[in-house]
């Protein structure tokens, strides 16, 4: 592939986007030295996220501006835009507004994307975690059914090009080594050293559902504590029974979902990485014993097991 002169990277939420942007900002030097820049017009801190917040207050012509800015001084180079809060409709138009037509025709934009029982499973611990949502997890996924990537997907092309939009299925058997940095500086056309060699905690670690729900049980009653540093703690801890996946939504409710996007997924795949057989892989939905959900007995100690890694995480932080 020839190198683009931008690319615009949307996401999208819950595909290791925190580490594609803390590999982008903190290699900066080894980056510049390969060709790549990680604009700094629009950022705050590892990502572009403020750049959305500019379109809702004021159109956000004066941050194009200033992202052009940037790319046009310098010509020679691979410049890289990075944001999950771009994977929604109406963010593609703004791009071919504000962004001029030589580069937009110079630019790939890559979206990662994950299997819809999973990625709502992953959004209903994080709001629960954050304290903005307290309902049943199953009644949550029920409401986010409607989860058809297509029509953002659909938008970027028509802007950029359907042969400049790189999909790629949150699948990190696909990965080199299991990893979505070393997936992305694979696109970016970096040198594999340099991909390997950076190694930062995962900050999305999946943490249990009782973790998630306490955590938001105290945000809610407004502690003095930061969770978030309770959460790094935890992640870089690890106690028993905190950090687990698939344990919210029940083998029936999974099913229906993916039977639900099945003819939007096969869309996707055709449309956009036909060299794959399927957009997902979902062998695991075939097992009729996967996914049990656990016995009262099972979530009584699953809930002991919660409070005992946060007050651990809390004790380990007032040292």
């Amino acid at each position: 592939m020839e190198k683009p002169r931008l690319i615009l990277h949307i996401g999208s939420q819950k595909t290791g986007t925190t580490s594609i942007q803390g590999f982008l900002k903190n290699k900066a030097d080894a980056l510049a030295a390969e060709g790549v820049n990680y604009v700094s017009a629009g950022r705050t801190n590892i990502a572009h996220n403020s750049v959305l917040q500019a379109i809702n207050q004021n159109g956000g012509k004066k941050v194009a501006k200033a992202m052009v800015a940037e790319i046009k001084a310098a010509p020679d180079v691979t410049h890289v835009i990075s944001s999950e809060m771009f994977f929604r409709r109406g963010l593609a138009p703004w791009f071919d507004t504000h962004f001029p037509r030589r580069i937009k025709r110079q630019t790939k934009v890559i979206a990662y994307i994950r299997r819809q029982d999973k990625y709502a499973e992953a959004m209903y611990k994080q709001r629960v975690k954050n304290g903005r949502y307290q309902g049943d997890p199953e009644d949550f996924a029920r409401e986010q059914i409607d989860l058809y990537y297509g029509r953002v997907l659909r938008q970027f092309s028509q802007v950029f090009g359907q042969e400049n939009i790189i999909v790629r299925p949150f699948e990190r058997r696909n990965f080199p080594n299991g990893d979505v940095q070393q997936d992305f500086a694979h696109i970016l056309g970096l040198s594999r050293e340099l991909a390997e060699g950076y190694d930062l905690p995962s900050s999305n670690a999946t943490l249990s559902r009782e973790v998630s729900e306490q955590l938001g049980d105290m945000r809610r009653a407004g502690t003095d504590i930061n969770t978030r540093d309770i959460i790094r703690k935890i992640i870089a801890i690890k106690p028993q029974g905190a950090i687990r996946s698939g344990d919210c939504l029940s083998l029936a409710l999974r099913r229906e979902i993916m039977a639900h996007h099945a003819k939007f997924n096969e869309n996707i795949r055709a449309t956009y990485c036909p060299d794959i057989e399927q957009l997902f892989d979902e062998k695991d939905l075939e097992d009729d014993a996967a996914y049990e959900l656990p016995t009262s007995l099972e979530t009584a100690i699953r809930t002991e097991q919660a409070k005992h890694a946060i007050d651990l995480a809390i004790d380990q932080l007032s040292v």
